[in-house]
């Protein structure tokens, strides 16, 4: 069997040709760079180095040539010659301590030369002289001093440098010194030779050089290197190796080598070393340099060029992958659709993207053009069967009904699913025009035509119509039609086809929608949207028509939200649907009747001929609400308050006509319910002004202008103060002080009494508790407080009272809350379990305004009150009649025989005061004690009384 032989593709050919073109010359020019580029560093380092070997050997020198120009000045002063020449015999102490003075003064004076350790002068004869970093000179190292004075001897220099040594001075701090000593000699007059008389040595810090030394930067791990001519070092990184000898192989070449060369520095690592020889000293300068410092350039050219090369070959192998797609894989895919075309698997509509516009895209769009030619007459061919399966599948199996027009011959074609959707079969209902057109609702039936006409003279692209068909069960259904025409040459339309969709269902939906969007959902009742629209239509009526008369009648139920929270919402429901019913039984066609919302209904008395007959249809309306209804066995019955407004010009919009009904409503209810109210404008002054008093309040409550007024109570035996009443007051800033009948009603009914009630009991226990503080009399005083009849059936007021008096730290006993006879009969059993609570915290409580209203003697037995106040409309009519003498004996004979103490409002007179004693009565509260006070005021009136009583008591 032969094996099919390896050709290598162009792929592969293409690759080889890219490498020798392109990474062989890039390899090439990367080593001749490295190369060229590491001879330039080193040249460029060696440069720097030899530079800054001069540069220090000429610091050094400098340093050395102060050393030796100090030395030569003590060396040349006549007076240490002199002194160090003198005889000294054994025991002469004296001269020896002045000659050690004399010269040590002399020596202190060159101690100021930086780096400077000591200077020592040894003479002959044994004596030592020594300044410096120690004070101890007696002991010497003898033999370092030896050595000294044999090199001095020795050398024919003027001033010899001993190189780095051990200090001669024991006791130094300073172990390893530079030495330089120079041999002081004198010439004998008698036998005229030179005779030495003593060694000056001079001690330079190696400490001091190396804070010199080691400021010099060689790079990374770079060093300098300083050696004496017996190769000891003077200077090294390491300040250990400062003294010590290098090794013998370095250190030789240290000393005799010159220029730069290759080594292996102590520690075993490769160095450049650079040196500088000192001839006149013996010393030597030698940089030292890690070879791995100086080739980090070139490590970095050689990481540049890998990085070059392997981005070569990334571009390389991105150059031969896009020829390969660009070029040999659409050969390929050729190759291949040829090879699927012969076995029969290519798809005919398969077509291949041409590449590129040259000579391999230009192949590609033939085999594209070869297999359009191949794949047209199939392609034609399927079409065809396709589109006749296609039509014969939706006449068979659309939900929808198709129909199809011949206009030239006016034969109409009806789908069975057509027939269906009328209740007909197929041979029941024929194929002709008035199948269709016959069975259109006649209000439908002009406009599907105009609909059909206006597309077959090209008005409308399409048509599409909604109409009724009559089904075969007589019922009209909706349906929609779509169709289309096809135009001849000339643009007429000779056919025409389409489907029918029956929407019965939508519509049916669509008019609910319609529906319930004005309507209520409760009552069935349109609701305020239609009634707005209904109302407008009757204003705009009205200004074309001036004898056009219509109202609008505002009714609110009386007491509903008392039915609905004590029988339940369902009883509520029911109470608004049987209201619903008998309004709209009672109206007329003409008018209208809607609800707005909770308990509100608004009604139009449309077409009227006069006024006059509104009263008579509001009485009627308010009988009809007024009778009872029945629930579950319950009986409910109510009453309602209604406003009237009747039709003027003056109305342009109908929220404003509704407005004004309301307002009247308003009118009826605070008049007493239960009646109608035609609408005038004073009354819709009379709500901005009250609206204007109910924004100043809520304003006046934030800007903190209302304030407590005491009036005392005077107990009328004694005269005696026993406590006060606080009283609101308003500080207006433009009407100055106002009393509570300007304010109170409307801040109760909007709210805001609430808001101020917390505060008005904080303020009152916190004040008559400063003034039991300030004032101790027995018993203490108290303080009243009025609760309105909304208050008393708040169910927060029992726990507002408890932290007011945790946060005053008021005694309850001296805190009384005034309750009227009204808010305490009003929903009775929820006012005594009040007032239950109340008592249980022991608090007092005293019954206002006692003999107008109607009061339960159980209430007054049954130890819930603890006090009664007279009416001061009672108290005014004292001595002017006997009804009111007489209504006043029988309270207070009614309470006395209760057990309870009577207080009288309103005591105005001492006429006044002094029948209330002769009755019987026991505390008084009025004009002629005391006019209520401000607190400043209220303590004076306190103060004085309290003197006056200490003062009758002391007479």
């Amino acid at each position: 069997m032969n094996r099919m032989q390896w050709h290598p593709g162009i792929t592969l050919k293409y690759i080889v040709f890219l490498v020798f073109i392109s990474i062989l010359p890039l390899l090439l020019l990367g080593i001749v760079s490295h190369q060229v580029s590491s001879q330039a560093l080193e040249k460029q380092a060696s440069d720097y180095q030899v530079e800054l070997l001069e540069a220090q050997k000429s610091n050094l020198l400098l340093q050395l040539t102060q050393v030796e120009n100090l030395i030569a000045n003590i060396s040349g002063m006549e007076e240490i010659i002199n002194s160090l020449a003198a005889p000294t015999g054994p025991g002469d102490r004296f001269t020896e301590l002045s000659t050690q003075a004399r010269i040590g003064y002399i020596l202190n004076n060159y101690t100021n030369l930086d780096g400077l350790v000591s200077i020592d002068i040894f003479s002959v004869d044994g004596r030592h002289y020594h300044v410096g970093d120690t004070l101890d000179a007696a002991h010497i190292r003898v033999e370092t001093r030896d050595a000294l004075f044999r090199r001095a001897l020795e050398s024919d220099r003027l001033i010899n440098w001993a190189g780095v040594q051990e200090n001669v001075n024991f006791n130094s701090s300073h172990h390893y010194v530079v030495t330089a000593a120079k041999l002081v000699r004198r010439v004998d007059r008698d036998t005229l030779q030179s005779q030495p008389l003593a060694l000056i040595v001079v001690n330079y810090s190696t400490e001091y050089l190396y804070e010199q030394f080691s400021r010099i930067n060689l790079g990374r791990s770079g060093y300098l290197l300083v050696t004496d001519q017996e190769n000891r070092v003077i200077y090294h990184p390491d300040p250990t190796r400062i003294g010590m000898p290098l090794k013998a192989d370095f250190g030789h070449q240290a000393k005799h080598q010159s220029a730069n060369w290759n080594a292996v520095d102590q520690d075993g690592t490769p160095v450049v070393l650079n040196h500088l020889h000192l001839p006149e000293l013996g010393w030597s300068l030698t940089s030292v340099v890690p070879v791995s410092t100086l080739t980090r350039g070139t490590r970095f050219i050689t990481q540049a060029t890998a990085i070059g090369l392997f981005i070569a070959l990334f571009i390389m192998l991105l150059t031969a992958l896009l020829y390969s797609r660009n070029v040999v894989r659409p050969i390929r895919t050729i190759i291949g659709s040829f090879k699927r075309f012969r076995s029969g698997a290519l798809d005919l509509d398969a077509r291949l993207e041409p590449p590129s516009r040259d000579e391999v895209g230009e192949l590609v769009q033939w085999f594209n053009v070869f297999m359009e030619t191949l794949a047209a007459q199939r392609h034609s061919e399927a079409a065809l069967r396709e589109s006749e399966e296609r039509y014969s599948l939706a006449v068979r199996g659309a939900n929808d009904g198709l129909w199809d027009w011949d206009l030239r011959t006016d034969m109409l074609y009806l789908s069975p699913r057509f027939k269906a959707m009328l209740g007909f079969t197929d041979e029941e209902l024929g194929n002709i025009p008035d199948s269709w057109f016959g069975r259109i609702h006649p209000e439908d039936r002009g406009r599907v035509e105009s609909e059909l006409a206006a597309h077959m003279s090209g008005q409308r692209a399409h048509f599409e119509s909604e109409h009724r068909l009559l089904h075969k069960d007589g019922v009209y259904r909706w349906l929609l039609g779509r169709g289309l025409a096809v135009r001849d040459a000339q643009g007429k339309a000779y056919r025409m086809a389409g489907s029918l969709t029956e929407i019965t269902h939508r519509k049916t939906t669509e008019e609910q929608l319609r529906h319930d969007a004005l309507h209520d959902p409760l009552t069935g009742l349109h609701n305020r949207a239609w009634f707005i629209n209904r109302l407008d239509n009757s204003i705009e009526r009205h200004k074309r028509r001036g004898e056009y008369l219509f109202a609008v009648m505002f009714l609110d139920l009386d007491g509903f939200k008392r039915i609905n929270d004590s029988l339940g919402h369902e009883a509520g429901d029911h109470l608004l649907r049987e209201v619903a019913q008998r309004l709209n039984e009672s109206l007329r066609t003409v008018d209208a009747v809607a609800r707005l919302g909770g308990d509100e209904f608004v009604i139009l008395l449309e077409d009227l001929e006069e006024f006059q007959h509104i009263g008579v249809a509001a009485d009627r309306i308010l009988s009809l609400i007024a009778a009872p209804v029945t629930f579950q066995g319950k009986t409910m019955t109510t009453s309602a308050s209604i406003g009237i407004c009747l039709s003027s010009t003056d109305y342009s919009q109908p929220e404003l006509m509704l407005r004004d009904a309301d307002v009247a409503m308003y009118r009826a209810k605070n008049l007493g319910k239960n009646r109608y109210e035609l609408f005038d404008v004073g009354m819709r002054e009379q709500i901005v002004s009250r609206q204007g008093l109910e924004s100043e309040i809520r304003r006046a409550i934030d800007a903190g202008e209302f304030l407590l007024h005491y009036q005392p109570v005077i107990e009328l035996t004694s005269n005696r103060i026993t406590g006060f009443e606080a009283l609101l007051r308003w500080q207006h800033p433009e009407r100055g002080l106002l009393s509570p009948e300007s304010f109170l009603k409307v801040a109760e009914e909007t709210g805001q009494l609430e808001r101020m009630s917390h505060q008005v009991m904080v303020d009152a226990c916190r004040q008559v508790k400063t003034w039991n503080d300030r004032y101790p009399l027995d018993p203490p005083l108290s303080v009243g407080i009025n609760l309105s009849s909304k208050q008393v059936m708040d169910g927060s007021l029992v726990q507002q009272i408890t932290e007011t008096l945790w946060e005053t730290e008021y005694e309850p006993r001296l805190l009384v809350l005034e309750v009227t006879e009204n808010a305490l009969m009003h929903e009775s059993g929820s006012a005594a379990q009040v007032v239950s609570e109340l008592k249980a915290l022991g608090v007092r409580i005293h019954l206002d305004d006692f003999g107008t209203g109607y009061t339960s003697l159980s209430m007054l037995s049954q130890n819930q009150v603890d006090a009664v106040k007279i009416d001061r409309s009672l108290i005014a009519g004292l001595n002017l009649g006997r009804t009111e003498t007489g209504m006043v004996r029988t309270s207070l004979l009614l309470a006395h025989e209760l057990g309870l103490p009577v207080i009288a409002e309103g005591v105005e007179s001492d006429s006044q005061a002094d029948t209330l004693r002769k009755l019987g009565c026991d505390f008084g509260q009025g004009y002629y004690f005391s006019r209520p006070l401000s607190p400043q005021d209220a303590e004076r009136y306190l103060s004085r009384s309290i003197d006056t009583r200490a003062a009758d008591a002391g007479s």
